[in-house]
């Protein structure tokens, strides 16, 4: 990811005021996204986005950070899937949400849309897995030594049954869970938990994984 996309991520976030949320649990609208900086018109960007943060651990203090986006058309029929880098240590935001397959890319001092986003045919939830990881955080730092695949399974599915009780109407929507690279640890073993759990929020359809393939 170059230095130009990297500002944009950052300016991004600051404008929408996601950081000031650290250490509270903002509700849906509070984590709402009304416009990002360089954004095409409104009259060309039709769906929702939000972002924020969700607390994994009350006694910890341990988040993880969000940015969702709705589909573009009719999002209460569409799938929604769930997205994971993989690095270990790669940023969801930065990597897939604004490189691969969200909806914008950075270019020069604007953002244009991607005619690939996936939000063209699903309801997209980037999520930065595990604390550390871009600005997901743990308060105590030992944290950060002591994490391993198993924790963060364990956060991503306290995640997933918190990001559902501030978005109810995805309880129960097809769901998939999607990743590349180290991510082909954490969606299986993240799909593992949550047909254990049993619980009926979730309505998972298939997993799948990119993998690299570095020369």
């Amino acid at each position: 990811m170059d230095s130009k996309c990297k500002q944009w991520i950052i300016s991004i976030l600051l404008l929408v005021g996601v950081i000031l949320c650290s250490r509270i649990e903002c509700s849906k609208e509070s984590d709402r996204i009304l416009r990002l900086p360089g954004q095409p018109s409104s009259s060309t960007v039709n769906f929702q986005q939000f972002s924020g943060y969700i607390t994994v651990d009350d006694y910890q203090n341990r988040a993880l950070f969000y940015y969702f986006v709705e589909a573009y058309t009719d999002p209460s029929s569409k799938p929604l899937l769930l997205w994971l880098d993989g690095g270990p240590g790669c940023s969801s935001l930065g990597v897939g949400a604004f490189v691969e397959h969200g909806p914008f890319r950075p270019e020069g001092d604007v953002l244009i849309h991607n005619r690939f986003s996936w939000n063209n045919v699903a309801n997209i939830l980037y999520v930065e897995s595990p604390a550390g990881v871009g600005f997901s955080f743990s308060e105590n730092i030992t944290f950060y030594t002591t994490v391993n695949d198993t924790i963060t399974a364990q956060d991503n599915l306290v995640f997933l049954e918190r990001w559902f009780k501030k978005f109810p109407e995805y309880k129960n929507r097809d769901f998939f869970i999607s990743g590349e690279s180290y991510a082909g640890h954490y969606v299986p073993q993240l799909a593992t938990l949550i047909l254990q759990s049993k619980l009926s929020i979730f309505n998972l359809k298939a997993i799948a994984v990119r993998k690299f393939i570095l020369k």
